[in-house]
């Protein structure tokens, strides 16, 4: 008998050691494994190897042992209810940065709050788009379960588009099968230019009302400023806040009345939230950030500011860049941090770091966070911190934090669909790290986020906080 070591013989052979461990393992290669990763071969067998494919046995370091014959295995038939899988398709496969170059780790499945949810996790999607497996991938709700918050590709060593991936898949599912109110409020935005069918006179008469109320506040002189040609700054609005939630569009007007700022908001299509974005509608998507230029362009306006929540701010920039090139050099687009931050900084605003002593934290926000640094080059980490520091100078931060942090579970979609489940077990991760940081004050920059830990893992997982948005923390801590 003949002591075989796989490494030797796959290196004179010129393959690879998993492919002599098949042969093996098939009965190809009739072998008798031992101690040490060793496998004994009878010298007739040995011999028929070397003449199969012309392998010079003489010039190898053998060991001899004395020893019977090796039983020979049956080869290993296939079974037959296998299933095939046919010929691959490229669709979602258009680039190899997608899916081929995934070395199945396993890093994204293990970074993703939601793996396991329907058996599935982004490794599994990742594999069914190579296999051509798309058919059952594209029908499976797992797609708008994920908040696509890009959790996975921070984790992923081989920078494989997951996101993007999964947004395709969003893309070829039929329009009519998009769970939840998505698609409808795409249709209604299209037709009435905003996700919830607000009338034009009912927006207007609700801002002027909100306008008045302002003023008998004591904000002297304040009107709700609509139409206003000529404005530094227009204004986009969430259609929740005058449809569920108006007085909530009062923080922002608390503070541009306090930096003396001159702004507008629009009567016709002033919606900032973007359903095209999350349901891969990129004619609705081009649609509805088209209007917001038009606005710009008839308002004559020279700053943009999308305060709606960090999908929205996104989607528009995004869809900015990529239509309207040509138009994005005749304004100015600013983020809710750049323009707090801004007023902070030259003065325009004055806060009282008393009126917040409890211990507070910060959680980032996906789309500002980790999307923006991927897309634009620019995450909002920073900043958002410095401001809240401002107003609640007793801080505390969560862990893991900025590129790393966790979703709340309550973005890209995930607030509007009929899962509440899955979005209830998504944030588990989030409400560990809050409990974690002992705070009473969360401080969120987006809508979705704010909602998600103020509605939904303050009750579900008994987190004694108060939640605030940014701009509402600031607009508290005014001085005026």
């Amino acid at each position: 008998m003949i002591v075989l070591r796989v490494s030797q013989l796959a290196e004179r052979l010129g393959v690879h050691r998993n492919t002599i461990r098949n042969w093996i393992k098939s009965g190809k290669l009739p072998t008798r494994s031992v101690d040490g990763k060793r496998y004994l071969i009878t010298e007739e067998d040995f011999s028929r190897l070397c003449q199969q494919f012309g392998l010079d046995g003489s010039s190898m370091r053998l060991k001899y042992v004395p020893g019977g014959p090796v039983i020979e295995k049956p080869a290993v038939k296939p079974d037959e209810n296998l299933r095939k899988i046919g010929t691959r398709s490229l669709r979602l496969r258009p680039d190899p940065q997608w899916a081929d170059v995934c070395v199945t780790c396993g890093s994204c499945a293990s970074a993703c709050p939601l793996s396991g949810v329907d058996g599935m996790d982004p490794r599994k999607a990742i594999r069914m788009a190579v296999l051509g497996l798309e058919d059952e991938l594209i029908e499976s709700q797992w797609p708008w379960k994920c908040t696509l918050c890009g959790k996975c590709e921070e984790a992923c060593p081989m920078r494989v588009e997951i996101v993007s991936l999964l947004q395709l898949v969003r893309r070829m599912r039929p329009r009519e099968r998009i769970p939840g109110p998505l698609h409808k409020g795409v249709l209604m935005c299209i037709e009435k230019g905003n996700n919830l069918g607000i009338p034009k006179d009912d927006f207007v008469s609700l801002l002027r009302e909100m306008g008045r109320e302002m003023n008998e506040d004591g904000y002297l002189g304040f009107s709700a400023p609509i139409d206003v040609r000529g404005a530094n700054l227009m204004v986009t609005v969430n259609s929740k806040e005058p449809f569920a939630e108006p007085d909530d569009m009062k923080f922002w007007w608390k503070i541009f009345y306090a930096a003396g700022e001159s702004w507008t908001i629009p009567s016709e299509y002033w919606e900032g939230v973007n359903w095209g974005f999350l349901t891969g509608d990129d004619d609705a998507m081009r649609t509805i950030v088209g209007r917001i230029v038009q606005n710009m362009h008839r308002l004559e306006c020279k700053t943009l500011l999308l305060p709606e929540c960090g999908h929205a701010y996104y989607a528009t920039l995004l869809g900015l860049h990529r239509w309207f090139k040509d138009d994005l050099q005749t304004f100015e687009v600013v983020s809710v941090f750049d323009l707090l931050y801004r007023y902070l900084q030259e003065g325009r605003i004055r806060v009282d770091p008393s009126r917040h002593p409890q211990l507070t934290t910060y959680h980032d926000s996906c789309n500002y966070g980790r999307h923006s640094l991927k897309a634009f080059g620019k995450a909002y980490f920073e900043e958002g911190r410095a401001i809240t520091r401002q107003c609640a100078p007793n801080f505390v931060e969560m862990y893991p934090n900025r590129a790393g942090n966790y979703c709340c579970g309550g973005g890209g979609s995930a607030w509007a669909v009929p899962f509440k489940e899955e979005r209830v077990f998504h944030g588990r991760f989030k409400a560990r790290q809050i409990e974690n940081t002992k705070a009473k004050l969360v401080i969120a920059s987006c809508h979705n986020c704010r909602d998600q830990i103020m509605k939904s893992l303050r009750k579900e997982y008994n987190l004694d906080i108060q939640v605030k948005y940014l701009w509402e923390l600031v607009a508290d801590s005014l001085v005026l």
